[in-house]
């Protein structure tokens, strides 16, 4: 069977592998026929591919000249190259090169896109776990306040009713409200009494380490320590009343 020559044009037997008009090496007639006739290459971009190297291309091959194909990947055409490339063989998920081509699901629509990098996304992860430290901060400084007792030095003929600020002020007040203000890193407290009397308290350290109230105003009217002894004179009258829990304390507004 005669072959037309891809260089000079003159007819050669097709198992000819060298032309006798040019003296230039044939290219494989498989690879020659081939190469005018399937979709890998138009003729100007005949390379003279096999059909074995056909079938043994990566899926690129599938829209891909070999002389394209040379371009994605150096090694186009070796051994080691044809193994990998085998469909059987191609992981998507190690290819690091450009993909060669695309392909549509027909449906019109563009898949969905996050407008959230990953760096904004990771601060906002941040922020939130921040928040909500802050929040069981505040939650729990307020617990342990309002659980916690105060030494009044009574002798022991004197017993308390309540054990902690926190029954003492629910068998006293009509309303409480607990909260943590971030501003003065203090634990808070607002209560109305039965005569529509209305205490301000800021909870600090006693000279003798206890938690004790530091500041005091009533109706708004700040008490201070050289009117009186807070503690002794207005708190412990609280803790000595009769414990009859009114309400639910709330912790409070101000978290």
């Amino acid at each position: 069977m005669k072959i037309t020559c891809r260089f000079c044009g003159a007819s050669v037997d097709s198992s000819a592998k060298i032309c006798p008009g040019c003296g230039k090496v044939i290219p494989a007639y498989k690879g020659a026929e081939l190469g005018k006739n399937n979709q890998f290459s138009t003729d100007k971009e005949r390379d003279g591919l096999t059909a074995s190297r056909l079938v043994t291309q990566t899926p690129y091959a599938a829209t891909r000249s070999g002389r394209q194909m040379d371009k994605l990947d150096e090694n186009y055409g070796t051994p080691k190259a044809r193994k990998e490339h085998r469909l059987e063989n191609y992981d998507p998920r190690k290819d690091t090169k450009t993909s060669p081509y695309s392909t549509g699901t027909g449906s019109g629509k563009q898949a969905n896109r996050s407008f959230i990098s990953n760096g904004v996304a990771n601060v906002i992860k941040f922020i939130i776990i921040i928040a909500v430290g802050l929040v069981l901060y505040a939650v729990g400084k307020v617990f342990i306040v309002s659980h916690t007792n105060y030494d009044f030095n009574l002798n022991e003929n004197i017993k308390l009713e309540s054990n902690n600020y926190g029954e003492a002020f629910d068998s006293y007040f009509e309303e409480c409200h607990w909260w943590f203000d971030f501003s003065t890193n203090k634990v808070t407290f607002r209560g109305i009494d039965k005569e529509g009397v209305e205490y301000r308290m800021v909870f600090g350290r006693a000279p003798d380490g206890q938690t004790a109230v530091k500041e005091l105003k009533i109706d708004g009217k700040k008490i201070t320590t050289e009117d009186a002894d807070i503690m002794s004179t207005y708190i412990l009258g609280m803790f000595m009343t009769p414990k009859e829990i009114k309400h639910v304390t709330a912790t409070g507004k101000g978290l």
